[in-house]
């Protein structure tokens, strides 16, 4: 064999290994490559963005989301983020005088007000497939729902420039607003609920607001009130409990009595002095009579009490 022969064997024997290796080089950097791309941060995709609302009542202006009345010409002290009772799509007078007569109390106070509006689908009765209402139970809840609402409200809370915000549920809204006090899923500085009930088990997950209960004597919801105050007086949870004579509905007393406990939800609990309301004391109640008495209080029509899996007014009647 010639030298020159002898000099090309050599120089093929030294390069065919990294020859052959230059594949497994590259599909070693490219499985590189995906290692690293499997441990970073997924990309914080922008948060869909919310219609602007058309169901506000008077006195409100649409926002993205919900429905904002603030005070005239001065700054908000606090704002409201108010959760409706249970209604139907097409019978929505009750509920925007609901709105209305709070906005023009609240903001009086100069407390800005957010109300928010539930899905449709989220009652739990096929009969009522066409009404607004909020989970009752912790298994109806929808997180991502909540977590847009939630949205809303922090951009709420900055526009209005307030320092706290409180929370105001009536009827389906207040077992909501207990729900969402007891597992956090929305920080408040206070809570009321008003003719609700307790979504159980009551134990706040971190800190537990300051709450107000609120019932009526002529309601058949009283007994899931009452029941709720023992389960926050069990749990320790800072609240009070007081009742009002008359029927299932947002009274112009109901409104006064939550912007009052939200203006002395940093005392200790229960208040003193009291708030001029009395407390609850066990009724007997006649649910198929309540059903068709008007709501003289509220100055509606009869209202029914929440959804729940002990509600007696399981089919479709006036709008709470």
């Amino acid at each position: 064999m010639s030298s020159s022969s002898v000099r090309t064997a050599v120089i093929v024997l030294v390069a065919m290994p990294g020859v052959l290796a230059v594949p497994y080089l590259l599909h070693a950097w490219a499985m590189r490559g995906n290692a690293q791309a499997s441990v970073l941060p997924s990309v914080d995709l922008a948060a869909p963005e919310e219609p602007v609302a058309d169901w506000c009542a008077p006195g409100f202006d649409a926002v993205a989301g919900g429905c904002l009345a603030a005070p005239a010409g001065v700054p908000a002290e606090a704002l409201v983020v108010y959760l409706h009772g249970r209604y139907a799509r097409d019978v929505a007078a009750d509920e925007i005088d609901r709105q209305r007569r709070l906005a023009a109390r609240a903001t009086k106070q100069h407390y800005a007000v957010l109300a928010l509006r539930s899905q449709l689908g989220v009652c739990s009765s096929a009969d009522l497939a066409d009404w607004y209402c909020w989970p009752t139970s912790e298994a109806a809840a929808d997180a991502d729902a909540t977590r847009r609402w939630t949205r809303v409200v922090d951009e709420v809370q900055r526009r209005v420039a307030a320092p706290r915000r409180y929370l105001l549920g009536f009827s389906s809204g207040g077992y909501f607003a207990g729900m969402l006090a007891a597992h956090g899923w929305a920080p408040f500085d206070a809570v009321v609920v008003a003719h609700g009930g307790p979504v159980e088990p009551v134990n706040a997950i971190g800190a537990a607001p300051p709450m107000l209960l609120l019932s009526a004597d002529d309601d058949v919801a009283q007994l899931d009130m009452m029941r709720f105050d023992d389960d926050l007086r069990r749990a320790s949870w800072p609240h009070d409990a007081y009742a009002r004579g008359g029927a299932h509905g947002l009274a112009d007393g109901d409104i006064d009595a939550a912007l009052a406990f939200f203006a002395r939800s940093r005392e200790s609990m229960p208040l003193r002095p009291p708030l001029s309301l009395h407390r609850a004391v066990l009724h007997v109640h006649d649910a198929a009579a309540e059903a068709s008495a008007p709501d003289d209080d509220a100055g509606s029509n009869a209202v029914a009490p929440p959804e729940t899996a002990s509600d007696p007014f399981s089919a479709p009647g006036d709008d709470n």
